[in-house]
Parts: C-alpha cells; structure tokens; sequence
C-alpha cells in the first residue's frame, strides 16, 4: 500500500510544474468551499423557493457552458496561463460581492457571472494537467489534481461554518474573495506556459492521419466529419461525451437541494451540514488517487461504471437516513462515487484528443458537463418545489443507473491513447 501510494505521488517527482498547479486549485477550492454548503440556505434567508434553488445552479451552469468553448479556444491559441489568471481574477471579485447581496435575484445574477469566470477557468486548468502528464500517467496526475480539489473541500466547509457562526452568513463569501485573490497571483508568478509556440501552429491534419471511408460507403450511420478535426476515434469521442451528461444531470438534480433537505428536513444545522459535505470530500480525497491508478491498470470503463452505481445508492438511500449519523455514512457512499467518476471520464477523454486540440476538445466535453448541470438543477428545484422534497433524490438515483447501463453498452474505450506529438 505505502508503494502505491509513493508511486502514485511520484508524479510529483516526474513533473515538477503539477506541483505549483494543484496547489492553486487546493487554494481556489478551499475558497470555493467556505461557501458551497452556505449558499442555499443563504438563498433561503432571503426567500428562495425550490424553483430559484435550482436556477440558482442552473444560471451558473448555463453561462458556464457558454464561456466554456471560447474559453478552450483562447487556452489553444494564445496558452492555458493567461485565461486561467484572468479567469480567477473575475472569481475572486464576484465571490466577495456575494457578502454584499440584497435579494434571491441578485444571487442568481452573481451566481451566472461565477459561471463565467468557472467556464473559462476549471476547463483549462484540467487541460494544462493532461498537457503535463504522459498518457500512461494522465488518470493518475488528473486523481492527484483531483486530490487537491478536494482537499480543499474537506476544509472548507468546517472553516466556512466556524465563520458563520463566529460573524454572519456573510462573512465566508469575503473570505473567499480574498483566497480566489490570492490564486491568481500564485497562478501568474509560479505556473508556467504549457502551450508552446510549436504547439499552436501545428495542425490536426499533421498530428493524425487516417485513410477517409470510401465515397461509395451507403453506411446510414452520422456523420462525423466535423468530428473528425478533432479525433480519429468520433464514435468514443461522441459516447464519452455522452457519458458527461448523464454524470452530470444526474448528480445534479439533487446539487441545489441537498444542503436544504438536509437543513429543513432532517433538523440538520449549518455546522452539521458543513461536516456532511466535508465527510464526502474526505472520502473523494482518499479514493480518487487509487481509483486513478486502478483505472489506467485495468481499464477506465469498469471504474466509471462502479462510480455510477455508487452514485445511485447513494442518492436512493439519502430519503431513508432521517437524521445525522446516517446521512453521514451516505454521504461517504457519494464521495467513492465521485472519486471514482470525475477523474476515470476526463482520463478516457484525453485519450482520443491531440495536445493540438485538446483545449477545444475539452471544451466541447466541458460543455456537455454544462448543458445536464442546467437540465438537471432545474428538474431538480422542480421536483422539490412542486412534488415532494424526496422526489429528485429518486430521479438522482434512477437516472445514475440508467447512465450506468449506458456506459456498459455505448462507451468504448480506444485499445491505445492517442499519442502526443
């Protein structure tokens, strides 16, 4: 177990440039989770009904999928560190004007520039990972930046609570202002370029070269031309992405009501809530990495397929927990699911993209994430507000099965990654 875990961390040693990388994101997530659990009851104090909860997720996803593209587009063109910094700068300054809100409106409003700065920052982030990593070491540098997201959840939550309760509900938004601050300057005087000028020029015809399908060919299957200057592999380019939606509608529908249910149905407080979401993150820390490595020894499809099962039950049996304690162990259901799918889909995209193109590839995988964040967060605050608050737990939990079986039968993992040039 212990050289395991060295030599998953020895991606530390291979390359240098994740370290000051990783710990940018673990800054910006320890920000980020001072106030994701706050933020819904936040929203409550001022009113919000189950409808604004879900479009209170839903306007962050949605302008999120459309910074997403251009976003990508620019990492291609002028390199990955530029966007990044101008991206968390934006983060930095909606966060704090947060603490400065008035009404539900207002909050939805902040919420969709957030979107903005995240579209344009998450994406490319991930991207300058694979960019550093060899393809036999990406599903482990991607669980190790992974790693580092949610290391900075663990603490988050906890931090933003004691800050609650010590102040007001207030206070853990300027708090994460100040941190998003501070990972742009680290970004701009540590991380360096990933994208050189080699990289920009070349083209995706002289990166890969396959022999086009006869004229004669009658196959009524798509099209997949435009497809094609991206990846040699459309079809696994299409079902991976395919793959993304269902992870993320699924798990969204529950996203703008879990800390509420929790709150108002279960009894559970603020601090309580907090300790929830950490115990989930604790657990995603601690499996991700391994989950990683297990992926690139015995294939990425088998471990996606195991996070949606997770997922599943864990969503099902949260409308059973009834109180703290046993909330808690589901919670810690959901964090092996989560570390078990976040870092195996992004590996298995990587794998049918060229370095060239790899931020618009990314890009367009990002912007599936988005479209079910926005489809799922509203069904979700829907369902709450209009059936019962238990409903979209059960639609969580189906549609994660049903997405399962998807996986088993339309995703297909190509028999060598594409090879960087």
């Amino acid at each position: 177990m212990l050289q395991t875990l060295k030599a998953d961390f020895g991606v530390l040693l291979r390359y240098t440039q994740l370290f000051p990388l990783c710990f940018a994101v673990f800054v910006s997530m320890l920000g980020f989770g001072l106030v994701m659990p706050l933020l819904p009851m936040y929203a409550r104090n001022f009113g919000a009904t189950g409808i604004q909860l879900g479009f209170l997720t839903a306007s962050f996803a949605l302008t999120r999928a459309v910074s997403t593209l251009p976003g990508g587009w620019l990492s291609d063109r002028m390199g990955r560190k530029k966007p990044i910094a101008v991206g968390l700068l934006m983060y930095s300054i909606v966060m704090a004007l947060y603490g400065f809100s008035q009404d539900v409106n207002q909050l939805i409003l902040l919420r969709s520039l957030q979107g903005v700065a995240s579209g344009i920052v998450w994406p490319v982030i991930s991207t300058m990972v694979v960019d550093i990593a060899l393809p036999q070491d990406r599903a482990k540098a991607l669980g190790l930046y992974e790693t580092m997201h949610f290391l900075g959840m663990i603490v988050g939550p906890g931090l933003g609570g004691i800050l609650a309760g010590v102040f007001n509900i207030s206070v853990p938004f300027f708090v994460c202002g100040g941190l998003a601050l501070m990972t742009t300057v680290l970004v701009i005087f540590t991380v360096r370029e990933t994208v050189t000028a080699k990289t920009r020029i070349s083209t995706p015809q002289a990166e890969f070269d396959f022999p086009a399908k006869p004229a004669s060919n009658k196959s009524p299957h798509i099209d997949f031309q435009g497809i094609r200057q991206l990846t040699p592999y459309p079809r696994v380019f299409c079902g991976i992405c395919a793959a993304r939606f269902i992870i993320a509608f699924s798990n969204s529908l529950i996203q703008p009501v879990l800390s509420v249910y929790a709150n108002e149905m279960l009894g559970i407080s603020e601090a309580g809530v907090g300790i929830l979401f950490s115990v989930m993150a604790v657990v995603t820390l601690f499996t991700t990495l391994p989950l990683g490595t297990a992926a690139d020894s015995i294939g990425r499809k088998p471990i996606l397929i195991l996070g949606k099962v997770f997922d599943a039950a864990s969503a099902l049996l949260m409308i059973f927990s009834g109180s703290f304690w046993p909330l808690f162990f589901v919670m810690m259901i959901r964090g092996l699911g989560r570390g078990a799918t976040n870092p195996t889909v992004t590996a298995m995209f990587s794998s049918v993209v060229p370095a060239s193109m790899r931020g618009r590839g990314m890009g367009i995988f990002n912007s599936f994430q988005n479209v079910g964040l926005v489809v799922g967060s509203s069904i979700g605050g829907f369902l709450f507000e209009f059936y019962s608050p238990e409903t979209p737990f059960v639609a969580c939990g189906t549609i994660s099965l049903i997405g399962a079986a998807l996986v088993l039968l339309m995703v297909s993992e190509p028999k060598q990654d594409f090879k960087d040039s």
